[in-house]
């Protein structure tokens, strides 16, 4: 056995080191390096990231989880969202291990070619743009049902989208760094908690609910199992709750602009903590209270005066969650670009370019998605299905067989050759034998969802087409609903 061999043996009691072998790398060093001059890309603290992983998950979609109960019940709900919590915080877990071992992993599409090659670079790199900047047009189009509540309509929608997107190009300009964007996030963190809870606390307050009959008996039908629901609204609800845990993959990004790596694990379980509390309390006192009345988003469930609270309150969230999202796809193709020259971290004509390049390249094409797209809530939940479920779960997955398996790849090593080392590593203890196991749990789950999630967003827009509830590209209509 080769001392590389016996430095990454757990059966020598040592723990493993960062030896790999990639295409994209020309050496075991970080993306981004501590710098003098320059962007610092290396600043964010250890309560900074546990916010931005927080805020990665944590918005105005904590507010749909409540409706997911209608189709499950509260019990098996509640089951199916602890669950995902759990699962949720332990593949962010395997990221930051990932990349403690593999420093110069920047993204979820690094991480698949180490695992897969480059065909699983370009597919999962180009999956990670287009999700983020699908999500980016999700946020546009979140602002817009916000101002149109407040405004009751004052302007088109698609006026407001189109303002949004100058606003949040100039703002996601000059926003280069994880470490300004952890400053924003806890306002935005707070915004986004207090009107969650004010409009909780509206439900909890009110005697009957707002969408319910002003005379007569009122049944809220709140069920302990929910029965007789289609195969799709059962699938949809998981889903639902699965997405708003989707913000896996940007912690790769979150990890590599920390100060101290070592200090991930603190604030995962952090912002985790945070995010996984706040979705339990929030959805058993929303639904509790209100049953079969709950809206999507729940914003509404206390009636118009508290929704248009709700949404004051929320706009530096909102804000912020557009922003965030645009300058994740833009980093993303700016670490690709200049990965390994001097413009990187320099505040270099060629690094100015190709930033501004990049974020106008995101913010256009998510205000023509946000304005164009007449079943946008469908296609951003296949979209999330299809791709967000692999950042989530089944990718993770992987990642975690492939550290089990304490692979070293040598140039002649074939690009699936970590998996002869799975077979035989899986049993050698019971860490082994568990982490195997949660992960090809979390991967058979992740296919699952992904296709059950699938169905249900087509059967949605299909349903939708059928019932003419679809608008056309560019409306005026007025979105808040």
């Amino acid at each position: 056995m080769s001392d590389l061999e016996k430095k990454r043996d757990p059966d020598m009691g040592i723990l493993p080191q960062t030896t790999h072998f990639s295409e994209f790398d020309t050496g075991q060093h970080d993306v981004f390096v501590v710098q003098e001059e320059g962007p610092d890309f290396r600043g964010v603290t250890c309560f900074g990231a546990a916010v931005l992983i927080a805020k990665a998950q944590f918005g105005l979609g904590v507010l749909g989880i409540p409706q997911t109960f209608l189709a499950l019940g509260i019990v098996p709900g509640l089951i199916c969202l602890i669950c995902l919590c759990c699962l949720s915080t332990w593949t962010g877990y395997i990221v930051g291990q990932f990349r403690l071992h593999h420093p110069q992993v920047y993204s979820i599409g690094d991480a698949a070619e180490i695992m897969f090659g480059r065909p699983g670079r370009e597919i999962m790199g180009g999956a990670f743009w287009l999700y983020y900047a699908l999500v980016y047009g999700a946020s546009l189009l979140t602002l817009s049902i916000a101002f149109n509540t407040l405004s009751e309509h004052a302007i088109c929608t698609t006026i407001w989208v189109a303002v949004f997107a100058a606003v949040t190009f100039v703002i996601g300009t000059v926003t280069r760094t994880m470490k300004v964007m952890s400053w924003c996030g806890y306002v935005a963190l707070a915004s986004v908690f207090i009107s969650s809870w004010i409009v909780a606390i509206a439900c909890l307050t009110q005697s009957v609910p707002e969408a319910a009959p002003k005379d007569g008996p009122i049944d809220k039908a709140i069920t302990a199992v929910a029965t007789g629901k289609p195969f799709s609204a059962i699938a949809s609800a998981i889903a639902v709750q699965l997405l708003s845990l989707c913000g896996t993959a940007a912690y790769f990004n979150i990890h590599s602009e920390m100060r101290d790596h070592s200090q991930y694990n603190k604030s995962l379980f952090l912002g985790q903590g945070f995010v996984i509390v706040n979705y339990i309390i929030l959805a058993c006192m929303i639904y509790g209270k209100v049953g079969v009345y709950v809206t999507s988003p729940a914003l509404g469930s206390a009636g118009p005066l508290f929704k248009k609270i709700g949404y004051g309150v929320a706009l530096p969230g909102l804000l912020f969650s557009s922003f965030f999202h645009a300058h994740l796809a833009g980093k993303y193709g700016l670490v690709r670009l200049l990965r390994g020259t001097v413009h990187l971290q320099k505040n270099t004509l060629t690094h100015w370019f190709t930033w501004l390049t990049m974020m106008v390249i995101v913010i256009l094409f998510g205000f023509v998605i946000a304005s164009a797209i007449p079943f946008f809530d469908d296609l951003l939940a296949l979209m999330a299905s299809l791709i967000g479920l692999s950042f989530t779960l089944i990718i993770p997955g992987f990642l975690a067989m492939y550290e089990m398996s304490k692979f070293v790849k040598s140039p002649e090593d074939g690009t699936l050759a970590w998996l002869s080392n799975c077979k035989s590593k899986w049993n050698k203890n019971w860490v082994n034998t568990v982490t195997t196991c949660v992960a090809i749990l979390a991967v058979c789950l992740g296919i699952f969802i992904l296709g059950a999630g699938t169905y249900g967003a087509v059967q949605s827009i299909i349903d939708n087409y059928r019932d003419g509830v679809i608008s056309g590209a560019f409306s005026c209509e007025d979105n808040s609903g």
